[in-house]
């Protein structure tokens, strides 16, 4: 299921991710393709994370606690950035298959596709526009939706021109 976030400072992680706490903290998280504005005080391990991808397809690995804590309440808002969680081990990446936002063009022809098949939830922020958060159990994407209504749920191209009503 694919949820688009599109009202307010939807690619505020800081706000999302206390709806879903306990799937954030209990995954595996690859981070990529990052850059952040700080909104409120300067968080230092978002930099640490963001420098980690000075290269186009680098990429950064931290425990779901980790994320959390370092986002969640931060005031960071997430320019672009791919978060995938991964239950268990991550494995190492490819040039080629590391996530990115900015310019992958299936994330809007194929929005239920998930960047790694491994992948549990995927949450994708696009030019501090637009939030994708992808769930392979749709019960917690249906979890979240009542945490943000303002949610649509997008599973063809043909939705992301649907109005939201």
């Amino acid at each position: 299921m694919t949820i688009l976030l599109e009202e307010g400072w939807q690619t505020d992680l800081g706000r999302i991710l206390p709806a879903i706490r306990p799937q954030i903290e209990e995954l595996n998280w690859i981070i990529s393709n990052l850059e952040c504005w700080h909104l409120n005080e300067f968080v230092p391990m978002v930099e640490v994370w963001q420098s980690q991808m000075e290269h186009y397809y680098s990429y950064a690995v931290v425990s779901g606690k980790t994320l959390y804590d370092t986002i969640a309440n931060q005031g960071v808002q997430v320019v672009w950035g791919v978060f995938c969680g991964i239950t268990g081990d991550v494995p190492n990446l490819t040039v080629d298959e590391v996530p990115y936002a900015d310019g992958n063009r299936q994330i809007w022809t194929e929005p239920e596709v998930f960047q790694l098949a491994a992948s549990e939830i995927e949450i994708i922020a696009f030019d501090s526009t637009f939030t994708q958060v992808k769930f392979r159990d749709e019960s917690l994407g249906y979890h979240f939706l009542r945490a943000f209504p303002e949610g649509r749920i997008i599973r063809t191209p043909d939705d992301l021109l649907t109005s939201h009503q």
